[in-house]
């Protein structure tokens, strides 16, 4: 029995190809829904990683469904390491999961690290993704620039002392969104958000309400 005041995530079980990831959701009745995606697998990124709990727990607490999910070979989750373009498909499959639990015609996507990067490759080739949240998109090691081509308002949440993040091309990503993107930077903290980790969970909730 679930409290109130209390969340309980359901293991999910995610068809993504001939694969079978597994998932976390929980129920919301507040629009969009969304996804969550982990940082880097290679790296020990998983949906357990505290940004992602955080992101999860918080969407959750503001009323929105959430599902976090393990990229293949993570966890329970079948395959291994792709390179990057299997990481997508999960990403997409993920959202094609929610989607038809929830019935919603539109979706959110947040992501971490390496996730930020796996949901905007995934939301520039979706049309049901209206708001995308990257959080501490690693700009040093992937290419954003085709944030220009995502339709979906967007919010970078990034550190102040995040070595793998830079200002300038953060800025030169989203500047051609125009009024569609917002940043806000949590002073203090660095990649891992060792500090200021609920201040990453407050922004994300209130961009999508």
């Amino acid at each position: 029995m679930v409290r109130r005041g209390e969340y309980l995530e359901r293991m999910v079980v995610i068809p993504s190809g001939e694969l079978h990831l597994e998932g976390l959701y929980h129920r919301g009745r507040l629009r969009p829904p969304c996804v969550v995606a982990a940082p880097h697998p290679q790296h020990g990124g998983s949906m357990d990683s505290p940004v992602v709990a955080e992101l999860a727990w918080a969407i959750t607490r503001a009323g929105h469904a959430t599902l976090r999910f393990n990229y293949r070979g993570v966890g329970a989750s079948e395959g291994s390491w792709s390179g990057g373009a299997g990481e997508i498909a999960d990403c997409e499959a993920a959202l094609d999961q929610l989607k038809e639990t929830t019935g919603a015609p539109e979706l959110a996507l947040a992501g971490y690290s390496f996730g930020a990067w796996a949901a905007t490759e995934a939301a520039r080739r979706r049309a049901d993704v209206g708001a995308l949240v990257l959080v501490a998109p690693p700009t040093k090691l992937f290419d954003f620039t085709p944030l220009r081509e995502v339709a979906a308002r967007v919010l970078v949440i990034r550190a102040s002392e995040d070595a793998l993040c830079d200002p300038v091309q953060v800025a030169a990503a989203i500047e051609p969104l125009g009024p569609r993107a917002e940043e806000v930077v949590v002073q203090g903290a660095d990649h891992f958000f060792t500090t200021g980790l609920p201040q990453v969970g407050r922004h994300a909730a209130r961009f999508l309400g």
